[in-house]
């Protein structure tokens, strides 16, 4: 009786992992197909100075459009932090020019996230959570039905998932920008208590993606 509950568990285990692993195989289905809707704008790594100065310089744009903070804090036009240097940097371009952005922060030994360093917290499992932040899109490529950010968000997931990962969370959501993630279909759940950033409250959240 024993080896039979044990067996039970075992094939439990086994299908929720199957289930799991569809899911993560439907959702980057869907990714592609979103990064398909948006040509010709297409996708790129950000692979010299170069191209991580366009990607600060289109953060710093936002933070001022946005009133978050004056512009005689960045006395170079570009928002910047210090996981900058290590991260992934995603670019979007239209005729060349860059539109979009996204930044991954990928586990190292060590070193804390920047969701965890913002509010203080412990990101389980560790080690296994990529931080994914800094998406903005230029005015002129933003729209309410979201297409850009959502390529974005697409093309940041796959290059998660090409590096062995699969869950993914983000330091500062704004409450707007969680109504953008609701309305866009994703499951999410709240680490801790929202906190004032740049003069709004945001809040530390791991994105259910198999779930959305």
């Amino acid at each position: 009786m024993i080896g039979d509950l044990a067996l039970s568990v075992n094939r439990s285990t086994l299908d929720l992992d199957l289930d799991h692993e569809r899911s993560l195989v439907q959702v980057d289905r869907l990714a592609a197909q979103a990064i398909e809707w948006i040509k010709p704008i297409g996708f790129s790594l950000a692979r010299s100075d170069h191209d991580r100065a366009a990607a600060y310089r289109l953060r710093y744009q936002a933070v001022i459009d946005h009133g978050w903070l004056p512009p005689s804090d960045f006395p170079d036009g570009l928002e910047r932090d210090h996981f900058d240097d290590q991260a992934v940097h995603i670019l979007a371009r239209d005729q060349g020019q860059v539109i979009a952005t996204a930044r991954l922060v990928l586990p190292k030994d060590h070193s804390r996230l920047p969701t965890e360093e913002a509010f203080d917290l412990i990101v389980e499992p560790q080690g296994q959570v990529v931080d994914a932040g800094r998406f903005v899109v230029a005015k002129s490529h933003s729209n309410v039905e979201h297409r850009v950010l959502a390529a974005t968000m697409a093309r940041s997931w796959l290059e998660v998932r090409s590096r062995g990962y699969s869950i993914v969370c983000a330091a500062l959501a704004s409450r707007a920008m969680l109504r953008v993630y609701q309305r866009m279909g994703f499951r999410m759940r709240t680490l801790a208590p929202p906190r004032c950033v740049w003069g709004e409250d945001r809040s530390p959240i791991v994105f259910d993606v198999p779930g959305s």
